[in-house]
Protein backbone atom coordinates (compact mmCIF):
# COMPACT_ATOMS: atom_id res chain seq x y z
CA UNK A 1 0.00 0.00 0.00
CA UNK A 2 2.81 2.41 0.88
CA UNK A 3 4.51 1.64 -2.41
CA UNK A 4 1.31 2.41 -4.35
CA UNK A 5 0.90 5.72 -2.51
CA UNK A 6 4.51 6.64 -3.22
CA UNK A 7 4.06 5.79 -6.91
CA UNK A 8 0.92 7.93 -7.17
CA UNK A 9 2.69 10.86 -5.53
CA UNK A 10 5.62 10.51 -7.91
CA UNK A 11 3.28 10.44 -10.90
CA UNK A 12 1.51 13.58 -9.66
CA UNK A 13 4.84 15.39 -9.25
CA UNK A 14 5.95 14.35 -12.73
CA UNK A 15 2.60 15.50 -14.17
CA UNK A 16 3.03 18.87 -12.48
CA UNK A 17 6.54 19.32 -13.88
CA UNK A 18 5.23 18.40 -17.33
CA UNK A 19 2.55 21.12 -17.16
CA UNK A 20 5.17 23.72 -16.18
CA UNK A 21 7.81 22.74 -18.71
CA UNK A 22 10.07 21.27 -16.05
CA UNK A 23 9.76 24.22 -13.64
CA UNK A 24 8.03 24.40 -10.26
CA UNK A 25 4.79 26.27 -9.54
CA UNK A 26 5.82 29.89 -8.79
CA UNK A 27 5.71 31.04 -5.15
CA UNK A 28 2.76 33.29 -4.27
CA UNK A 29 0.73 32.14 -7.27
CA UNK A 30 -2.40 31.37 -5.23
CA UNK A 31 -2.67 34.87 -3.73
CA UNK A 32 -2.07 36.62 -7.07
CA UNK A 33 -4.57 34.37 -8.81
CA UNK A 34 -7.23 35.04 -6.18
CA UNK A 35 -6.86 38.80 -6.68
CA UNK A 36 -6.96 38.48 -10.49
CA UNK A 37 -10.05 36.27 -10.61
CA UNK A 38 -11.78 38.44 -8.00
CA UNK A 39 -11.27 41.52 -10.19
CA UNK A 40 -12.80 39.74 -13.20
CA UNK A 41 -15.79 38.57 -11.16
CA UNK A 42 -16.36 42.05 -9.74
CA UNK A 43 -16.73 43.47 -13.26
CA UNK A 44 -19.14 40.68 -14.19
CA UNK A 45 -21.22 41.03 -11.02
CA UNK A 46 -21.30 44.83 -11.24
CA UNK A 47 -22.62 44.61 -14.81
CA UNK A 48 -25.30 42.10 -13.76
CA UNK A 49 -26.35 44.24 -10.78
CA UNK A 50 -26.63 47.38 -12.91
CA UNK A 51 -28.92 45.56 -15.34
CA UNK A 52 -31.05 44.20 -12.50
CA UNK A 53 -31.44 47.59 -10.83
CA UNK A 54 -32.41 49.23 -14.15
CA UNK A 55 -35.05 46.56 -14.71
CA UNK A 56 -36.49 46.96 -11.21
CA UNK A 57 -36.67 50.77 -11.57
CA UNK A 58 -38.45 50.51 -14.92
CA UNK A 59 -41.02 48.08 -13.49
CA UNK A 60 -41.58 50.25 -10.43
CA UNK A 61 -42.23 53.26 -12.72
CA UNK A 62 -45.07 51.48 -14.52
CA UNK A 63 -48.46 53.12 -13.99
CA UNK A 64 -50.93 50.69 -12.54
CA UNK A 65 -48.42 47.97 -11.76
CA UNK A 66 -50.23 45.39 -9.64
CA UNK A 67 -49.56 45.23 -5.92
CA UNK A 68 -50.79 42.92 -3.18
CA UNK A 69 -52.33 44.29 0.00
CA UNK A 70 -50.20 42.55 2.62
CA UNK A 71 -52.27 44.05 5.47
CA UNK A 72 -55.57 42.59 4.25
CA UNK A 73 -56.61 39.76 6.65
CA UNK A 74 -58.04 37.84 3.69
CA UNK A 75 -54.50 37.51 2.28
CA UNK A 76 -52.88 36.33 5.52
CA UNK A 77 -53.18 32.58 4.86
CA UNK A 78 -51.74 32.80 1.36
CA UNK A 79 -48.92 35.12 2.46
CA UNK A 80 -48.02 32.82 5.36
CA UNK A 81 -47.95 29.91 2.93
CA UNK A 82 -45.65 31.76 0.52
CA UNK A 83 -43.33 32.72 3.36
CA UNK A 84 -43.18 29.14 4.63
CA UNK A 85 -42.46 27.91 1.11
CA UNK A 86 -39.49 30.20 0.65
CA UNK A 87 -38.13 29.41 4.11
CA UNK A 88 -38.12 25.80 2.95
CA UNK A 89 -36.28 26.85 -0.24
CA UNK A 90 -33.74 28.87 1.75
CA UNK A 91 -33.04 25.94 4.10
CA UNK A 92 -32.27 23.56 1.25
CA UNK A 93 -28.77 22.07 1.23
CA UNK A 94 -27.27 20.70 -1.96
CA UNK A 95 -25.17 17.55 -1.46
CA UNK A 96 -21.99 16.99 -3.43
CA UNK A 97 -22.71 14.69 -6.40
CA UNK A 98 -21.09 11.26 -6.41
CA UNK A 99 -18.00 10.75 -8.54
CA UNK A 100 -18.74 9.17 -11.90
CA UNK A 101 -16.31 7.96 -14.58
CA UNK A 102 -15.25 10.77 -16.88
CA UNK A 103 -16.85 10.95 -20.33
CA UNK A 104 -14.43 11.38 -23.22
CA UNK A 105 -11.73 13.12 -21.21
CA UNK A 106 -8.78 11.41 -22.90
CA UNK A 107 -7.19 13.72 -25.44
CA UNK A 108 -4.73 12.61 -28.14
CA UNK A 109 -1.11 13.64 -28.57
CA UNK A 110 1.00 15.69 -29.34
CA UNK A 111 1.21 16.59 -25.65
CA UNK A 112 -1.60 15.58 -23.37
CA UNK A 113 -2.44 14.39 -19.90
CA UNK A 114 -5.16 14.04 -17.28
CA UNK A 115 -5.08 15.67 -13.85
CA UNK A 116 -6.84 13.84 -11.03
CA UNK A 117 -7.53 14.97 -7.45
CA UNK A 118 -5.99 16.30 -5.35
CA UNK A 119 -6.04 19.40 -7.58
CA UNK A 120 -3.39 22.09 -7.05
CA UNK A 121 -5.73 25.02 -7.79
CA UNK A 122 -8.86 25.55 -5.66
CA UNK A 123 -10.33 28.82 -4.47
CA UNK A 124 -13.51 30.58 -3.29
CA UNK A 125 -14.80 34.15 -3.49
CA UNK A 126 -17.78 35.54 -1.59
CA UNK A 127 -19.02 37.20 1.57
CA UNK A 128 -17.77 40.48 2.99
CA UNK A 129 -17.88 43.32 0.43
CA UNK A 130 -19.57 40.99 -2.08
CA UNK A 131 -22.70 41.03 0.08
CA UNK A 132 -25.29 43.74 0.70
CA UNK A 133 -27.50 43.37 3.78
CA UNK A 134 -27.39 39.98 5.48
CA UNK A 135 -27.92 37.11 3.02
CA UNK A 136 -26.92 33.56 3.98
CA UNK A 137 -23.94 32.44 1.86
CA UNK A 138 -21.93 29.22 1.63
CA UNK A 139 -18.92 28.70 -0.64
CA UNK A 140 -16.39 25.86 -0.40
CA UNK A 141 -13.70 24.32 -2.61
CA UNK A 142 -11.74 21.19 -1.78
CA UNK A 143 -8.70 19.67 -3.55
CA UNK A 144 -10.66 16.40 -3.86
CA UNK A 145 -12.76 18.07 -6.59
CA UNK A 146 -15.84 19.11 -4.60
CA UNK A 147 -17.09 22.70 -4.96
CA UNK A 148 -20.20 24.45 -3.69
CA UNK A 149 -21.69 27.97 -3.90
CA UNK A 150 -25.05 29.09 -2.50
CA UNK A 151 -26.99 32.22 -1.53
CA UNK A 152 -30.32 32.67 0.27
CA UNK A 153 -31.49 36.27 0.61
CA UNK A 154 -32.59 37.66 3.96
CA UNK A 155 -36.25 37.85 5.02
CA UNK A 156 -35.61 41.18 6.78
CA UNK A 157 -37.19 44.09 4.80
CA UNK A 158 -34.72 46.05 2.66
CA UNK A 159 -32.51 45.34 -0.33
CA UNK A 160 -29.98 42.55 0.20
CA UNK A 161 -27.72 40.57 -2.14
CA UNK A 162 -25.15 37.80 -1.96
CA UNK A 163 -22.55 36.52 -4.43
CA UNK A 164 -20.50 33.30 -4.23
CA UNK A 165 -17.97 31.50 -6.42
CA UNK A 166 -15.88 28.33 -6.07
CA UNK A 167 -13.36 26.70 -8.42
CA UNK A 168 -11.16 23.62 -8.63
CA UNK A 169 -8.54 22.70 -11.23
CA UNK A 170 -4.86 22.97 -12.08
CA UNK A 171 -2.27 25.44 -13.39
CA UNK A 172 -0.33 25.30 -16.66
CA UNK A 173 2.63 27.15 -18.14
CA UNK A 174 4.84 26.07 -21.03
CA UNK A 175 8.05 27.64 -22.44
CA UNK A 176 6.66 27.48 -25.99
CA UNK A 177 3.56 29.17 -27.47
CA UNK A 178 0.69 27.03 -28.70
CA UNK A 179 -2.94 26.09 -28.15
CA UNK A 180 -4.20 24.64 -24.87
CA UNK A 181 -7.40 22.57 -24.88
CA UNK A 182 -9.01 21.20 -21.72
CA UNK A 183 -12.01 18.94 -21.11
CA UNK A 184 -13.87 17.70 -18.06
CA UNK A 185 -17.05 15.78 -17.17
CA UNK A 186 -18.22 16.95 -13.74
CA UNK A 187 -21.42 15.82 -12.06
CA UNK A 188 -23.43 18.73 -10.68
CA UNK A 189 -26.56 19.82 -8.80
CA UNK A 190 -28.32 23.17 -9.01
CA UNK A 191 -31.29 24.94 -7.46
CA UNK A 192 -32.70 28.43 -7.88
CA UNK A 193 -35.90 30.16 -6.77
CA UNK A 194 -37.54 33.58 -6.64
CA UNK A 195 -40.66 34.54 -4.67
CA UNK A 196 -41.91 38.11 -5.18
CA UNK A 197 -45.11 39.88 -4.17
CA UNK A 198 -43.82 43.13 -5.68
CA UNK A 199 -40.70 44.39 -7.42
CA UNK A 200 -40.05 47.51 -5.34
CA UNK A 201 -36.52 46.24 -4.60
CA UNK A 202 -36.36 43.82 -7.51
CA UNK A 203 -35.62 40.11 -7.25
CA UNK A 204 -33.24 37.80 -9.04
CA UNK A 205 -31.29 34.55 -8.99
CA UNK A 206 -28.27 33.46 -11.05
CA UNK A 207 -26.59 30.03 -11.19
CA UNK A 208 -23.84 28.69 -13.46
CA UNK A 209 -21.51 25.70 -13.69
CA UNK A 210 -18.68 26.29 -16.14
CA UNK A 211 -15.33 25.13 -17.57
CA UNK A 212 -12.69 27.84 -17.96
CA UNK A 213 -9.11 28.76 -18.85
CA UNK A 214 -7.76 32.03 -17.37
CA UNK A 215 -4.38 33.40 -18.44
CA UNK A 216 -2.89 35.35 -15.52
CA UNK A 217 0.06 37.70 -15.21
CA UNK A 218 0.62 39.19 -11.77
CA UNK A 219 -2.83 40.16 -10.48
CA UNK A 220 -4.48 40.50 -13.89
CA UNK A 221 -6.42 38.12 -16.13
CA UNK A 222 -5.16 38.92 -19.64
CA UNK A 223 -6.79 36.07 -21.60
CA UNK A 224 -9.69 33.72 -21.00
CA UNK A 225 -11.99 31.19 -22.60
CA UNK A 226 -14.94 29.31 -21.14
CA UNK A 227 -18.19 27.45 -21.65
CA UNK A 228 -21.18 26.69 -19.43
CA UNK A 229 -22.48 23.28 -18.47
CA UNK A 230 -25.51 25.10 -17.09
CA UNK A 231 -26.46 28.76 -16.72
CA UNK A 232 -29.72 30.47 -15.72
CA UNK A 233 -30.46 34.07 -14.82
CA UNK A 234 -33.98 35.00 -13.70
CA UNK A 235 -34.80 38.65 -12.97
CA UNK A 236 -37.78 40.62 -11.70
CA UNK A 237 -40.72 38.26 -12.09
CA UNK A 238 -43.62 38.36 -9.63
CA UNK A 239 -44.93 35.09 -8.22
CA UNK A 240 -43.06 31.91 -7.27
CA UNK A 241 -40.51 30.46 -9.70
CA UNK A 242 -37.99 27.67 -9.14
CA UNK A 243 -36.02 24.94 -10.89
CA UNK A 244 -33.59 22.23 -9.82
CA UNK A 245 -31.39 19.50 -11.25
CA UNK A 246 -29.61 16.61 -9.51
CA UNK A 247 -26.69 14.34 -10.46
CA UNK A 248 -26.33 15.73 -13.97
CA UNK A 249 -23.15 14.78 -15.80
CA UNK A 250 -21.93 16.58 -18.91
CA UNK A 251 -18.71 16.75 -20.89
CA UNK A 252 -17.32 19.98 -22.32
CA UNK A 253 -14.07 21.34 -23.72
CA UNK A 254 -12.54 24.78 -24.30
CA UNK A 255 -9.39 26.01 -26.09
CA UNK A 256 -7.18 29.08 -25.77
CA UNK A 257 -4.00 30.25 -27.55
CA UNK A 258 -1.27 30.37 -24.88
CA UNK A 259 2.10 32.09 -24.52
CA UNK A 260 5.06 31.50 -22.17
CA UNK A 261 4.50 34.84 -20.40
CA UNK A 262 1.21 33.86 -18.73
CA UNK A 263 0.25 31.20 -16.20
CA UNK A 264 -3.01 29.49 -17.11
CA UNK A 265 -5.57 28.25 -14.61
CA UNK A 266 -7.77 25.45 -15.96
CA UNK A 267 -10.82 24.88 -13.80
CA UNK A 268 -14.46 24.00 -13.25
CA UNK A 269 -16.40 26.73 -11.44
CA UNK A 270 -19.75 27.09 -9.69
CA UNK A 271 -21.23 30.59 -9.37
CA UNK A 272 -24.38 31.60 -7.46
CA UNK A 273 -25.83 35.00 -6.63
CA UNK A 274 -29.24 36.25 -5.59
CA UNK A 275 -30.90 39.47 -4.50
CA UNK A 276 -34.26 40.57 -3.09
CA UNK A 277 -36.08 43.07 -0.90
CA UNK A 278 -36.92 40.89 2.09
CA UNK A 279 -40.42 39.84 3.11
CA UNK A 280 -43.15 40.74 2.22
CA UNK A 281 -41.47 42.13 -0.92
CA UNK A 282 -39.18 39.55 -2.54
CA UNK A 283 -36.80 36.74 -1.61
CA UNK A 284 -34.58 34.40 -3.66
CA UNK A 285 -32.14 31.47 -3.49
CA UNK A 286 -29.33 30.30 -5.78
CA UNK A 287 -27.28 27.13 -5.25
CA UNK A 288 -24.84 24.96 -7.21
CA UNK A 289 -22.48 22.11 -6.31
CA UNK A 290 -20.22 19.92 -8.42
CA UNK A 291 -17.81 17.01 -8.14
CA UNK A 292 -14.95 17.01 -10.65
CA UNK A 293 -13.36 13.56 -11.21
CA UNK A 294 -10.57 14.85 -13.50
CA UNK A 295 -9.60 17.50 -16.04
CA UNK A 296 -7.72 16.53 -19.20
CA UNK A 297 -5.54 18.78 -21.32
CA UNK A 298 -3.81 18.85 -24.69
CA UNK A 299 -1.08 21.28 -25.66
CA UNK A 300 -0.36 21.79 -29.36
CA UNK A 301 2.87 23.76 -29.96
CA UNK A 302 2.83 26.57 -32.47
CA UNK A 303 4.79 25.57 -35.55
CA UNK A 304 6.58 28.59 -36.97
CA UNK A 305 7.21 28.73 -40.71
Amino acid sequence: MAKSSSTSKGQAQFEQLLRFGGAKIPAGLAAKSHAAVKAVLKKKWDAQNELRQQSAKLYDALQGASTIDVKNPANKSALDGLLALNKKFAAKKLPFPKVRPALGDVLPNPFSGTVFPPFDYYDTIGGGPNNVGNPATVYTAYPNGQINASVATSFAPGFNMGETYAVVGFSFQHPAPGTLTISSSPTYNFWWSTNALDLYYGVGSYVSISLNIYGIQGKQVLANSGTNYYEYDVMNMTGVHFKFGEDIQQSASVSLPVTPELIYHCFVAVNANAYGGGWPHSVATAMASATVPSISYQFTPLIRG
